[in-house]
């Protein structure tokens, strides 16, 4: 018998919290072992009261297989703590979900960056600007946004990483064949189908108060760092703060004016060590190396060499050649200068395009013949390398 099935009875006996269970695996190997054992075995364990002896003690697996049925019925599949497939980074938080319904890819999770993106339900138009630029721009980087997919920020952030082609990641605190709230039912859908839907409730499970801060910490668990856009004091999201500040997670915020109250969380965050963010390269500068691997990854080395004419050019650069152009009527360039060797050859193709002038991102995308997925993340690179720079409107121009 799968060893699922006894993880999900185990997971889902009544007052069995993920510290419960934690404190029990002290005891047995894995949940088959727990389910198993006896009321000898039981009445070894230190701390279990009567209630939860006689939950231990019930072997009925047909709520188990219920909810089995019930998973697959939603698309959805299950993740358990032994699985090869689990996230590593969700298994070294103090208390890890033991199962996980996720519908959608099956990640490398531990591969990703991934930034957990967090803030008010009500937040101002400031708040959904901030939102919009910062996403999109870790978006456009790689960067993996991990949010709740609750009213406000944290849609808004899954909402930005999908127009960018992205992939991101929605964590619930429902059961994964519930849609809370229920004006995101196609959001929900479209994260499925670029990314993935978590949670560690069974379907079924209803938007119960404690299920959010329940929730945060696998936000928290499965991001390198956490971004805080607009927060009150009695802000949810500053309990996910405080989770990636206990396990030694990069924090940072948005700083916002004095005399909002929705602005009080990140101003206080940032006074306490937060880092202050104002647009996303503030942020992606802290994850250079994670970036150019992710690069790596989309430019595999078999790229070959651009098909790059070099020859001497006179003193008026010839208009239209993408080879070589007249700086400020000076300077002669070519993609194949030494200034650019580093780059590798999709890296000198985008040079090559902007040598000839300024170019949007969707003239580039149409020449390279590079979705747009996969052209957001070369375009920052380049930038933060300095070779090139970002103009209003998506555009783009040659640093020299």
């Amino acid at each position: 018998m799968d060893n699922g099935l006894y993880w999900v009875w185990l997971t889902t006996r009544s007052g069995f919290t993920s510290d419960k269970i934690t404190a029990i695996l002290d005891y047995f190997e894995d949940a088959k072992e727990i389910y198993e054992a006896d009321k000898a075995a039981y009445s070894g364990i230190y701390g279990l009261t009567q209630t939860e002896l006689c939950e231990l003690e019930d072997k009925n697996l047909d709520g188990a297989e219920k909810i089995l049925r019930r998973t697959a019925e939603a698309g959805a599949r299950i993740l358990t703590y032994d699985d090869i497939n689990y996230p590593d980074m969700l298994r070294r938080i103090p208390s890890p979900p033991y199962v996980l319904y996720v519908k959608g890819e099956i990640m490398d999770w531990d591969r990703i960056l991934g930034i957990g993106v967090v803030g008010t339900r009500r937040c101002t138009d400031y708040g959904r600007m901030a939102a919009e630029n910062i996403c999109s721009g870790l978006a456009r980087a790689g960067v993996t946004v991990i949010s709740g997919m609750a009213r406000g920020i944290d849609s808004l952030a899954a909402v930005c990483a999908l127009k960018q082609g992205n992939k991101t990641i929605a964590v619930l605190g429902t059961g994964i064949d519930v849609v809370y709230p229920p004006e995101n039912g196609a959001l929900m859908q479209k994260i499925a189908e670029n990314g993935a839907v978590i949670t560690e409730y069974p379907p079924g499970a209803r938007a119960l108060p404690h299920h959010f801060p329940e929730r945060n910490r696998i936000i928290s668990g499965l991001a390198r760092g956490t971004l805080v856009i607009e927060a009150p004091m009695k802000s949810g999201s500053l309990i996910t703060a405080n989770l990636a500040i206990e396990t030694g997670k990069d924090l940072f915020a948005v700083p916002g004016d004095i005399n909002r109250a929705n602005s009080a969380g990140c101003n206080m965050l940032i006074t306490r060590g937060a880092k202050l963010v104002t647009k996303a390269d503030d942020l992606l500068e802290e994850y250079v190396y994670e970036l150019q691997r992710i690069q790596r990854n989309v430019l595999p080395d078999t790229c070959k060499e651009p098909d790059v004419q070099v020859y001497t050019v006179p003193n008026e650069a010839r208009v239209g050649d993408a080879s070589h152009a007249r700086i400020n009527n000076v300077q002669q360039i070519s993609a194949e200068d030494k200034r650019f060797s580093e780059l590798n050859a999709e890296e000198k193709k985008i040079i090559s395009i902007l040598i000839k002038g300024n170019s949007g991102a969707d003239e580039i995308s149409r020449q390279l013949e590079k979705p747009m997925s996969e052209l957001n993340s070369m375009l920052v690179v380049l930038e933060m390398k300095g070779f090139i720079g970002k103009l209003p409107g998506n555009n783009f121009k040659l640093n020299i």
